[in-house]
């Protein structure tokens, strides 16, 4: 299944212009025909990625949302200061950065960076640089609708930077310096004073990619010579393929004409694996996200509790799971988060909760909150019909199964819900100004619970600052989030305590009706290439509009021997 998130904002005021994750896979209009460019020489590798649907728009911007930009952009062109794995607890690397350290009671962070780095056109990656970037964040407001919270940056030395903050960042540090904030030249950019209509055709970036050819059907990143890791990527580059829907992209994969995919398919052992076992591969990314049914608290009819409260009970997530998503996605926890990796964040009293199915207490719910039957058995109010509006990506099967699925259980209980498709752009256009009742999309955070809970909860989170789609705004869970970022990690109680005050928030108030924990697929061949991550080397998350994993694995990448 793909990776909904794939346009967060940051969990940071500062960082609103920055996104995380990326679009899935579906594509496509013309097959890609062989997997290395004329020649066919190992150098000459290039490796064929699927990743979106419908036409490609022509936005390498790394610092806004908006359009949405072309993945690679993030990971493959532009570079974080650090790489934070999410699939490995506590693996964090040095990129452009490679060292930190905290000042200031948190206020503060000195980075010690790379000698020698480059950006592409060949000027010098340096400190100011870098304090150019925490600065023009600071100062663009398109870049910053919620404010930021970067007070300063100052060059100390050649190679070191000192960022100051209005606030304690201990919990923030992936945000500042991961996948969050993606380094873009001063010389370029300095010059730009609306960085949000910048689509930015020709990117200069220090990542190992830069931009090769381009069409609405395809385009390429080709081989960075100046980048700074010596010996990477040792592959030519990568043609990035669009098709109409999940089967088209199944179908170029299985026949060859892929080398890398995110998508779902309810049987990768049989649909793709059993198809060539030696070269056929995919790692489950599992549990990583949150599918959830998202309400717009800001209007009718899922602005009423009774109603959330209703649906929620109304829904059978293991049908959802086994009928939408093969069976394989997991039952999620009524607090939101993925487990078992925050199961020590979990409140006790929330430890074994699980989400009820209970269609007669749906209807009682709605009774009791003044909803009445008519005839065409739907519940009434006002005289107005209860229905609900659900957009979703069109092409995106699995959560066009889900919609359906969901339809009929909600019907069964006497409340009419309607899926509506549309295209990527314009969920995405849908998803920033809040012109929806519902829509279903993945919640996902990083290395600590906080990020989660900030980057669909916090008020100053509401789009286009980050990812709190719902619009949900409750000053207890903003106090509990800010205790949370102002509180030193070793201050272990003081945080979990935080937390468990979200967590009574999110089970009372359903600012989110969470239908699944999430299972991610990334399919590999290694005819063309290897070197891929894998469940015994988990180097990097496999999906490749996941960033700046995209990037971390397409330099490692290998021609085949």
């Amino acid at each position: 299944m793909r990776l909904k998130p794939i346009m967060a904002g940051a969990a940071l005021a500062v960082l609103t212009a920055c996104s995380g994750g990326g679009v899935p896979l579906t594509a496509g209009s013309t097959a890609p025909t062989s997997a290395s460019t004329p020649g066919g020489a190992a150098k000459d590798t290039m490796v064929n990625v699927s990743t979106a649907t419908g036409q490609f728009t022509e936005n390498f911007n790394p610092l806004v949302q908006g359009v949405p930009n072309l993945t690679g952009t993030w990971g493959m062109i532009y570079e974080p200061l650090m790489f934070f794995n999410q699939s490995k607890a506590g693996d964090v690397q040095p990129l452009l950065a490679t060292k930190y350290e905290f000042g200031d009671d948190g206020k503060s962070l000195t980075f010690t960076l790379r000698e020698g780095v480059k950006w592409s056109d060949g000027k010098p990656f340096t400190a100011e640089d870098v304090a150019f970037n925490y600065l023009y964040r600071r100062d663009k407001k398109d870049l910053n609708a919620a404010g930021s919270n970067i007070k300063d940056a100052q060059v100390l030395s050649p190679t070191q930077v000192k960022i100051t903050f209005t606030e304690r960042m201990y919990t923030k540090l992936p945000d500042v310096a991961g996948n969050q904030t993606y380094m873009v030249p001063k010389h370029i950019w300095e010059k730009i004073d609306k960085p949000s209509k910048e689509t930015n055709p020709k990117p200069v970036g220090t990542g190992p990619f830069m931009v090769g050819e381009f069409t609405p059907q395809s385009y390429t990143l080709v081989k960075n010579p100046l980048h700074w890791d010596t010996g990477k990527p040792k592959i030519a580059g990568l043609r990035f393929w669009t098709y109409n829907n999940n089967d088209a992209a199944m179908q170029a994969l299985v026949a060859g004409q892929l080398d890398w995919a995110g998508m779902f398919m309810p049987d990768p052992d049989k649909q793709f694996v059993a198809k060539d076992p030696q070269h056929n591969q995919y790692k489950n990314e599992a549990h990583l996200y949150i599918t959830n049914l998202i309400p717009n608290l800001t209007k009718a009819p899922l602005n009423d509790l009774a109603v959330r409260q209703a649906v929620n009970v109304a829904l059978d997530r293991d049908k959802i799971i086994d009928l939408a998503f093969a069976g394989l996605g997991k039952p999620v926890s009524p607090v939101g988060l993925v487990l078992p990796l925050f199961q020590d964040y979990v409140s006790p009293k929330y430890a074994s909760l699980k989400l009820e199915y209970n269609p007669d207490k749906a209807r009682q719910i709605l009774e009791a909150a003044g909803y009445t039957k008519g005839g065409d058995g739907y519940y009434a109010k006002d005289g107005k019909r209860l229905s609900i509006t659900c957009h979703l990506v069109t092409g995106w099967t699995d959560y066009v199964s889900a919609a359906q699925v969901m339809k009929q259980q909600l019907k069964e209980v006497g409340i009419e819900f309607k899926a509506k498709e549309v295209s990527f752009n314009a969920f995405v256009d849908i998803q920033q100004k809040g012109d929806f009742e519902a829509m279903l999309w993945n919640a996902w955070g990083g290395p600590h619970p906080f990020l989660m809970y900030n980057n669909i909860l916090n008020s100053k989170s509401v789009p286009p600052a980050n990812q709190n789609m719902a619009r949900y705004k409750n000053p207890a869970v903003d106090d509990a989030l800010e205790l949370v970022a102002n509180t030193p990690p070793e201050q272990a109680d003081t945080i979990k305590q935080a937390l468990y005050t979200v967590q009574d928030a999110v089970v009372a108030d359903l600012p989110y009706i969470p239908l699944q924990q999430s299972s991610s697929l990334a399919e590999f061949r290694t005819t063309n290439v290897t070197g891929w991550p894998s469940e015994q080397n988990p180097y990097a998350l496999g999906l490749p509009f996941s960033h700046p994993d995209n990037g971390i694995v397409a330099k490692n990448l290998q021609p085949a021997q």
